[in-house]
């Protein structure tokens, strides 16, 4: 069994880089705490004393915890979590699943996984990219076997008061000091962007997945902190906004998510106005 006293499971393109970066500056959680391991996900084989070997830096009373978005969507994810890391909270992060699937669309153009040209009309033709939108779907074995230890964050929000937000993050994980403020809970990072060079941040994307899947997910974040990759992004992004949604392709998203965010709702008890 892994003495873990908190996971993150996703989702991705939901802020979950701006949020761990946050939520690890608490002097009661362990600064070292690691991002995309995905080890219940990908690198499970490796086994725990790898998995342990990640939080070496971590002593003490200070809360152990890492952040994976890949678990969410993972079929196993679910039950080898419940079996290695069974008192462990969980935290999922939603975002509106239009525009996060809008964003996936442009992220999905940038990482050479659609040829340029591929329209998003024709990228939601094929309705297994949307299923990163189907929440409760994804949810489902998570709070089958976490049914009081899982708490689903609606970044829209969150995002519109952080510091309540992260309030009562604190108060889940069972801090002491709920009242403390994150030093950067204001700057975003990781905030999507149009390229003038898409080679240039296909290099980057495809560096980050080699060191991930081959078990390098701490010299991938180093690499990252060092800010050499966000100095080169910012080198090489365009001021130009991205071009609006098609509003066929909205209409045709909001008639396949609508039923799944309420089905999300009843689920989780979230409020999802600000998905309407």
């Amino acid at each position: 069994m892994l003495n873990m006293d908190f996971i993150g499971i996703g989702s991705g393109k939901s802020g979950s880089t701006w949020f761990f970066d946050n939520l690890v500056k608490h002097p009661e959680i362990c600064a070292s705490n690691p991002k995309e391991l995905n080890y219940f996900s990908d690198l499970y084989e490796r086994g725990a004393d790898w998995y342990a070997s990640n939080f070496s830096g971590c002593s003490g009373d200070l809360l152990k915890g890492e952040f994976s978005v890949t678990y969410m969507y993972n079929p196993e994810a679910a039950r080898r979590i419940h079996r290695d890391c069974p008192d462990a909270k969980l935290i999922a992060i939603v975002r509106d699943p239009i525009t996060r699937t809008y964003s996936d669309y442009w992220h999905s153009m940038r990482k050479g996984d659609i040829p340029a040209g591929f329209t998003f009309e024709q990228y939601i033709a094929d309705q297994s990219r949307l299923r990163f939108g189907d929440y409760a779907e994804a949810l489902a074995p998570f709070f089958e076997l976490f049914p009081n230890r899982l708490q689903v964050i609606v970044l829209e929000e969150f995002s519109s008061d952080p510091v309540e937000g992260f309030r009562r993050v604190f108060r889940f994980l069972g801090l002491r000091d709920t009242e403390f403020i994150p030093p950067d809970v204001n700057t975003r990072v990781n905030v999507g962007r149009n390229y003038r060079y898409l080679l240039l941040e296909k290099i980057l994307v495809r560096s980050y997945r080699f060191l991930a899947r081959g078990g390098h997910n701490r010299l991938a974040e180093l690499l990252k902190r060092t800010g050499v990759p966000e100095l080169l992004r910012r080198f090489n992004s365009k001021q130009d906004a991205l071009p609006p949604m098609p509003e066929t392709c909205r209409i045709t998203l909001k008639q396949y998510f609508d039923p799944r965010n309420a089905a999300l709702a009843r689920q989780a008890g979230c409020d999802l106005s600000r998905w309407q």
